[in-house]
């Protein structure tokens, strides 16, 4: 049997190279770790951050989303509410006299009360107040009306709580009452509403 000399085996020149090889894994693993891995469990922490904000904020529109429809619902009440206080109460002329319209309007509710509308007539508008007017902008007035009217004094009272429950808007600005000397239980009876009325002023 052939026997192995000391040149063809060099057990520290073995050792050697098994430690360098070795070293040089453990250096390639390190790099691994600090360029590889550390920077994806970097990521990782901060996707789970993000992730973590994503979610909190979905919660969020969903539950901003979830009292949409409630929104929604009494944004539309509140927009036919406007619009039949409008329809109510702001005044707009009849044949080009508010006059006209006024007594279309409260003629049912004299009727209804006793009272007996005798004549009416158109006051100057009242403008209202602004600090700084906007031309081409809606223009508010006040526009008052004035009736002559007789009747009770139950009647006038039972009208003019008719007036403030039907059209809130009109304003009650002047009453008058004569007494009369033939007809004590009727009275002569002058009394002025303000309606509110809108107009475009002129650019």
């Amino acid at each position: 049997m052939k026997k192995l000399s000391a040149k063809s085996f060099n057990i520290k020149s073995t050792l050697q190279k098994a430690a360098l090889i070795i070293g040089i894994g453990i250096l390639l693993n390190a790099a691994a770790i600090y360029f590889l891995i550390c920077p994806l469990r970097s990521r990782v922490k901060d996707s789970e951050v993000g992730m973590h904000e994503i979610t909190s904020n979905l919660d969020k529109v969903r539950s901003i989303i979830s009292t949409t429809n409630d929104k929604q619902q009494k944004i539309a009440n509140l927009k036919k509410e406007y619009a039949e206080l409008i329809a109510k109460g702001v005044l707009t002329p009849l044949l080009n006299s508010y006059a006209m319209r006024a007594k279309t309007l409260l003629q049912p509710l004299a009727t209804q009360s006793g009272l007996v509308l005798e004549d009416v007539r158109e006051l100057p508008p009242i403008p209202l107040q602004q600090p700084c007017p906007i031309k081409g902008a809606v223009h508010w007035c006040r526009q008052p009306i004035e009736f002559s009217a007789s009747g009770s004094y139950t009647q006038l009272s039972t009208f003019i709580s008719h007036v403030e429950s039907e059209l809130p808007l009109a304003i009650l600005s002047s009453l008058e009452v004569s007494t009369q000397h033939n007809l004590p239980e009727i009275h002569k009876i002058l009394i002025s509403f303000e309606w509110p009325t809108r107009t475009e002023l002129t650019p």
